[in-house]
């Protein structure tokens, strides 16, 4: 059977004209990804690339910052599918960030039946960055699941070297986690209003 997979996909772009070839190349398999299927599970590549488009019917949920066609540069996608499918899904979208190697791909994923989520960021077709909560106390219910986009998204919007703000942005985080840390941060509840 498997369980069901989800990605949410945010896709950082250049170009509003970037981010519409994106967008349909998403829902484009490879003839490459197709033959290498097709290798695999011994079955012809038509029906191979049949079965791939209904795999990858990716979906476009929002436009991200401008709302405007003619100026948005930045899309959220959607896609989930059964957990036997994963390698083939990863690799199209590897496919396709190598194909775009100036955009940024923020790939969300969970598995509520399995109870683990993660994070992972990709540029140019390698994964540049990945979390991964697999340690979830509750079913579905994120439990150290820390914003990794951050960093890259605050890059994008400042117009800044792609994966300069990380170190600093590590730093920034110990220094949260050391104030959450320390019992003198929390409310005196017998001050509270």
């Amino acid at each position: 059977m498997g369980n069901w997979i989800d990605y949410k996909l945010d896709v950082l772009a250049n170009s509003p004209a970037e981010i519409n070839q994106i967008a349909e190349r998403l829902n484009q398999p490879s003839a490459e990804l197709s033959s290498w299927v097709a290798k695999e599970s011994g079955q012809s590549a038509d029906e191979v690339a049949a079965r791939l488009r209904d795999l990858l019917k990716v979906k476009t949920v929002c436009n991200l910052g401008y709302i405007r066609d003619e100026v948005n540069k930045a899309r959220r996608f959607s896609l989930e599918f059964k957990d036997r499918s994963i390698g083939v899904v990863k690799s199209h979208l590897a496919e396709v960030s190598e194909s775009f190697p100036a955009a940024i791909f923020l790939i969300e994923y969970w598995d509520q039946q399995a109870s683990y989520a993660g994070k992972r960021v990709i540029r140019a077709g390698q994964v540049i960055q990945e979390i991964h909560d697999g340690n979830q106390q509750a079913q579905a219910m994120d439990w150290v699941m820390i914003d990794i986009f951050a960093p890259f998204k605050t890059e994008y919007e400042l117009g800044v070297e792609f994966g300069s703000l990380w170190q600093q942005w590590l730093a920034d985080l110990g220094v949260a986690v050391k104030e959450l840390q320390d019992p003198r941060q929390l409310p005196d509840s017998t001050t509270a209003a």
